[in-house]
């Protein structure tokens, strides 16, 4: 596995501002195909082995953060590590689509923290500058008490400007994004979580962020408990109908990009039933071989699992029946799908005319 230490290894261990090394290190972070759980661990490593402001480890920390902003949908430009007059001395800044901006303050440690009137001088003068009306100030912080800190936002003008976070939340936001993504569309999943980090009526949005989180793993722990009861009782109140060939189309032209590539690996499998290895193999090359479905980032089972929960959402209030088969295989030991069969030419017919079917591109 990278460490961070040896990517600083190889830049000199250091990073200085304005230099290449700098841009280089920047660049390599921001690349998609690292995964959550990777930046996850380079952002421990640096809380770890940080050991004051002027170390590398700290200056990687507050980059690995900034650059988490595109992952958030967010326009990211970095900050400088060093204070220097007449230079706006902020870490890095997020934007919103719409012209909000969120100003960061990143922190390995709550201590030393001075006067969060900084932030708030950093806030006027980019509001001035860029004439922007909806400008906020997040601190992000890696470990610490950070009670100080929240009593500090509540006694200044800038209460109602200001934000905090721990890192360990901000990392489960990012998770939040990539689980709704599948179900509901990227978006709308960037909308709402950017919505988590604009200024709402608590100081700590981490506190926000792990209800959010609890209340979500408490319902998927009693959904999955449920599942099978559930299905069952519902078949046996009430018959759901089959499609017809014009009302599954168009139920497929609303699908997300994460349910366009699912259906489209169902269909160009070599082996039916697939198993959840294949499947997700199959939906990268798919995802890879047709940028324009905008999905950069690697696909996991839970882009499996969030795109069927988006498909069954969409198709249970019209009472039709599910038009993926799906299994648990103790032979296979794991999880296997196929589209059922009165559908497959019909979902077939539409990957072409979508342009996703890739199975001569790929032997």
């Amino acid at each position: 596995m990278i460490e961070i230490k040896d990517i600083l290894h190889l830049l000199g261990d250091e990073l200085k501002d304005g230099t290449e090394q700098v841009n280089r290190f920047r660049e390599f972070i921001e690349k998609e195909k690292w995964p959550t759980e990777q930046i996850k661990k380079w952002l421990d490593e640096c809380i770890s082995e940080s050991k004051g402001a002027h170390d590398p480890y700290n200056r990687a920390f507050q980059d690995l953060i900034v650059s988490l902003g595109r992952r958030l949908g967010f326009e990211i430009k970095y900050g400088r590590y060093m204070g220097k007059s007449g230079e706006e001395n902020y870490d890095g800044i997020w934007k919103r689509e719409n012209g909000d901006m969120i100003v960061l303050e990143v922190k390995t440690s709550t201590w030393p923290i001075g006067s969060v009137s900084q932030l708030g001088d950093y806030l006027e003068e980019l509001s001035k500058q860029e004439g922007v009306k909806n400008i906020f100030g997040l601190y992000v912080i890696g470990k610490g008490d950070v009670q100080p800190l929240i009593e500090q936002i509540l006694g200044s003008k800038y209460k109602d400007r200001m934000r905090l976070i721990l890192y360990d939340d901000l990392m489960e936001v990012i998770t939040l994004k990539e689980e709704l993504e599948p179900v509901i569309g990227e978006k709308q999943a960037i909308e709402k979580v950017q919505n988590l980090l604009l200024p709402i009526e608590s100081i700590n949005i981490g506190n926000i962020v792990r209800l959010i989180v609890e209340i979500a793993t408490t319902k998927s722990t009693a959904v999955e408990e449920q599942v099978e009861e559930k299905e069952e009782k519902e078949v046996a109140e009430r018959e759901e109908e089959p499609w017809t060939k014009a009302e599954l189309l168009s139920y497929l032209k609303d699908a997300t990009p994460y349910q366009r590539i699912l259906l489209a690996a169902l269909v160009q499998v070599d082996k039916e039933p697939a198993t959840s290895k294949q499947v997700i193999f199959l939906m990268n090359e798919i995802a890879k071989r047709r940028p324009s479905e905008g999905i950069e980032s690697k696909i996991t089972g839970r882009q499996i699992a969030g795109a069927r929960g988006g498909l069954k959402l969409r198709r249970k209030p019209l009472n039709k029946e599910d038009i993926i088969e799906s299994s648990w295989s103790h032979a296979e030991r794991d999880y296997i799908y196929k589209i059922k069969d009165d559908y497959k030419q019909i979902v077939i017919d539409w990957v072409k005319g979508e342009k996703l079917w890739i199975k001569e591109e790929i032997g």
